[in-house]
């Protein structure tokens, strides 16, 4: 069980109503320096300059959203709250004019959260976002990475510059920070750049689970794959909320249509538990092309739902 001298507890909705109070990640504590905190949700409000842009506003649009989440999940089992110390971190640090200085305070940031023992669930900001803790928190060579997203993220480079949303698992395989062999990408679709797009995924061996595949596995076959491929050892999620079909996410920067629906994010999310998790992430709501949130609120429940993932095994580490 966690500290019970922690106060890292959401507020009653159903002594404090939703509509009271500051907006925290799903009415958690605000716990800047993480004192007694064994889960830490960060906000990353960081984007790099694209064509449809804003998700800078994505933390704070969540966390409004995420007013509405419960403290158990549907099936009636236990809380991740009640697993572990979980809290409101507030947002990394950075710079928001100087790109590079970003991605080296906000890895320093989750660096020393590592350090601490607090494992983060973050929510960007946009996909450079998993990079940016991958950095922070690998330190025994590299990690599983389970992957939903309508694109690869494969980039060698986006006009010259090797830091961005679309270079994600380029550079953190280069890097030593993803493991390929334990790597698997679900729902890629939609239109590409080049015929070349995916060319780096099946040279270094990655499992790419497309949304034609998904559809013909399966949610049950696609969660057996990702469990073989993923395996045992310490893991990441990341869940760019693109991965969904346009229709749930109309507020993000690269909508593609023909996707994932909200209904099997879920089953598949759930279908992970008891996989080693050691972060995670959900990124890409961008609140000034969803003004109504609806995006947000799917991005919300898509946090909960890796938080009930996450404790888990943070709480399988502790007891060890």
């Amino acid at each position: 069980m966690p500290n019970e001298n922690s106060t890292a507890k959401p507020v009653d909705s159903l002594v404090v109503a939703r509509f009271s109070g500051i907006s925290t990640f799903m009415r958690l504590p605000y716990v800047p320096d993480g004192h007694g905190v064994e889960i830490g949700v960060v906000g990353v409000p960081f984007d790099f300059p694209t064509n449809r842009g804003g998700t800078r506003h994505g933390p704070s649009q969540v966390r409004e959203m995420s007013r509405l989440i419960r403290r158990y999940p549907s099936s009636g089992g236990e809380s991740p709250f009640d697993q572990c110390a979980v809290a409101d971190m507030g947002d990394a640090p950075f710079n928001p004019l100087n790109p590079q200085s970003a991605v080296e305070d906000t890895s320093a940031f989750f660096a020393e959260l590592a350090g601490r023992g607090i494992t983060p669930v973050a929510c960007g900001g946009d996909h450079a976002v998993s990079y940016f803790v991958l950095r922070g928190i690998v330190r025994d060579g590299p990690i599983g990475f389970v992957q939903f997203d309508a694109h690869p993220d494969t980039s060698e480079e986006l006009y010259g510059d090797r830091y961005n949303h679309g270079t994600l698992l380029t550079r953190g395989v280069q890097e030593g920070l993803i493991d390929p062999k334990r790597t698997v990408s679900i729902g890629l679709r939609g239109t590409r750049f080049s015929r070349q797009d995916r060319d780096f995924n099946v040279e270094h061996g990655m499992r790419v689970i497309d949304f034609d595949e998904f559809e013909k596995l399966g949610r049950d076959g696609v969660i057996a794959e990702i469990r073989r491929v993923v395996g045992d050892g310490p893991c990441y999620i990341t869940f760019d909320i693109d991965a969904l079909d346009s229709a749930f996410v109309p507020g993000t920067g690269s909508p593609e249509p023909g996707g994932l629906t909200m209904r099997d994010a879920q089953v598949v999310l759930r279908g992970l538990a008891g996989l080693n998790v050691v972060g995670a992430d959900m990124c890409e709501v961008s609140p000034p092309l969803d003004p109504q949130g609806i995006t947000a609120l799917n991005g919300a429940n898509l946090l909960f739902e890796l938080l009930c993932i996450t404790a888990p095994a943070v709480s399988r580490r502790r007891s060890k």
